[in-house]
Order: structure tokens, then sequence, then C-alpha cells
């Protein structure tokens, strides 16, 4: 089924930028369609609210288990989850394992649908489809995937992974530069063209799948779990690409988490997700100063309580893996 909606007046063909023609000028210097959707004066199209992508309602539920021979009864996943992502933005998405967020990102990148509900980007309806239909799409957002290693092809040098996006999306210019520009981005040079993935870090194989990502030049990134199973210097430095590309570049930035930590040192707003609705959506600084759901504050206490073990110093002998000696003892 198509990705866009034949209904809505918004659709436009793919790839093309949106004509100036039949938007009227809005209060902000903008451009604003019949519609509702707004065209900036870079050409970009937003929603008609402003925002770059908006959830709206959406729902998913699936059957649970059979009992007793009886059918099954439905079971939610997502229960109505709501809201907005705006140019530049840069939000945290957490919750516990099972709160619904992998569904709703596979939603997100078009590859499930919600059962109600809409998903909109740039005044058009997001839901499954086509390659060819969801490649405008992909150029405005992309995945940064969870495992690196899993998706960098083994057969491939970093520079054909790289340049592996923009050839099946179409984009044209100078490959070369941009495979270049985009591994200079995550700070990654030129020595790295002719590697493959098996000689490259955890680090830098995640730096590797986020140049892949940005050298389409997206204008929303929607990261999971980008950070784990990396050691703690090595998520600092890929924390602070992520930082860089929202300041430098304006891409917006989705981070998908389960560890609050994280979310704090690079979100400016934060969503809870807990068993598939949405509890809290704040600033991240508020939000961390005083929960408003026990929910959060239990999410907020594990945080803390892992980052204090984290830097409470080993003792030597364990260390050492050997006994403690009588002065090791604390009193």
């Amino acid at each position: 089924m198509s990705l866009l909606d034949d209904s809505h007046p918004a659709r436009r063909d793919e790839g093309a930028p949106p004509a100036a023609d039949g938007f009227s000028p809005n209060a902000d210097g903008s451009l604003l369609s019949a519609d509702g959707a707004s065209l900036n004066a870079d050409g970009s199209c937003l929603n008609a609210d402003g925002s770059l992508l908006r959830v709206s309602g959406l729902s998913r539920w699936v059957a649970g288990p059979r009992r007793w021979g009886w059918r099954r009864e439905r079971q939610p996943v997502l229960k109505a989850v709501d809201f907005a992502i705006r140019p530049g933005e840069l939000i945290g998405l957490a919750g516990v394992s099972g709160a619904g967020k992998s569904t709703l990102l596979n939603m997100m990148l078009g590859l499930a649908r919600a059962d109600s509900g809409e998903i909109w980007c740039q005044g058009r309806r997001i839901r499954p489809g086509s390659v060819r239909a969801l490649r405008w799409y992909r150029r405005v957002v992309q995945y940064i995937p969870q495992d690196p290693a899993a998706s960098l092809d083994p057969r491939m040098r970093v520079r054909e992974l790289v340049r592996e996006p923009l050839v099946h999306l179409g984009i044209d210019g100078d490959h070369q530069r941009r495979v270049s520009e985009a591994l200079a981005q995550v700070g990654l040079d030129g020595s790295f063209l002719e590697r493959r993935p098996e000689s490259l870090s955890g680090g830098q194989a995640q730096r590797v799948a986020i140049a892949r990502a940005i050298a389409v030049r997206p204008r929303l990134l929607l990261a999971d779990e980008p950070l784990s199973g990396l050691d703690l210097p090595v998520q600092a430095k890929v924390t602070q690409v992520l930082k860089s590309l929202n300041h430098d570049a304006g891409i917006a930035l989705l981070l998908i988490s389960h560890d609050l930590s994280v979310v704090c040192r690079l979100c400016q707003r934060t969503l809870i997700l807990d068993a598939g609705a949405i509890i809290e959506d704040r600033p991240t600084a508020a939000l961390f100063r005083q929960p408003a759901q026990a929910h959060t504050a239990a999410l907020l206490r594990a945080a803390t309580t892992f980052s204090t073990a984290l830097s409470t110093p080993v003792p030597p002998s364990e260390a050492a893996g050997r006994r403690p000696t009588t002065q090791e003892i604390p009193s």
C-alpha cells in the first residue's frame, strides 16, 4: 500500500521540493498551504503545527495468550501515543523493556502499521509502503541502529558503506565528497575509507553507522540505544558527536533509551513511556528535578544507583583478584 494518503492535499511528487504556488504568507514569514502545511524560507516543509514529525493518537494491539481454548484477548502495546518533534530538537524517549519503544520506533520508520492514530511528516501521512513510496521520507528521517555490527556489511569497505544510502535513495551530487564530509563530522579521517567493519572498534563502528545516516543530510535522526554496549569513554565520544550534529547541522534527534542517565546528558526534552502510554512529556531538567510519576522516579533512582556504582573505585584486592588484607578492610 502506498505511503502517501491520496486524500491529503499536501501530497506531492516523490523527492520534489514543495512548490511555492498555492502557499500564502504566514504570520512568522513562512508560507502556509491550504491544508496547513507550512513552507519555510529555505524550501523545507513542516506540518501544520510547525512540527517536523507528529505522532497523533497512535495505538497498537496484539493478540494475548489463549486461555483454556477461548479466543485470545487483545492486549495494548501502544495507547494513544501523542507527541511532536520540532526542527532541531533533542528529545529522549525512555522506558523499561516491554514499554513499547521498539513498536513505536518501527511505526515511525514506516515499517509497521498502527491500529489507530497517524504519523505526519512534512504535511504527509507516514505508513508502510513500497521502497519507492518511502524514498522521500528516508531522505528526511534516518535511523541509527543499536548494534552497528549487525547493520554494516562485512564485505564492504567504510567508503562503500557510507555511500550506499546515497545510491539507494537516488541522491545526486559528489558522493565521494559527501562520504568524506560525513566521516569528518563523526571524527573519523580518510584513513578509515578503505577499512572493513571487522577492523573497527565498537565506538568506531557506531560512528560509521552515524556517518551512513548523516551522509543523506536528513532533518531527523531516530537513534535506538546508540550508546548501549559501549564503554564509558566511547559513550562520551559518541554523545559529543550527536551533540555536534545537532549544534552544527541543526539535525533533530529522538534518542530511544532505557537509561535516563544517557538521556540527561544529551536531551532537552524527555518522554517517559510506560506500558505503551506516554506518562510524562517535559523538559529534561524539570523532569529530573521533580518527576511527576512514581514510575519516572523509579527510573531515576535506578540510573542514579548505576552511575554511583560505576564511579565507585574498585578495591585493590578485588582488582588484583585476592582476599583483602587487614589494613584494606574498612573499620
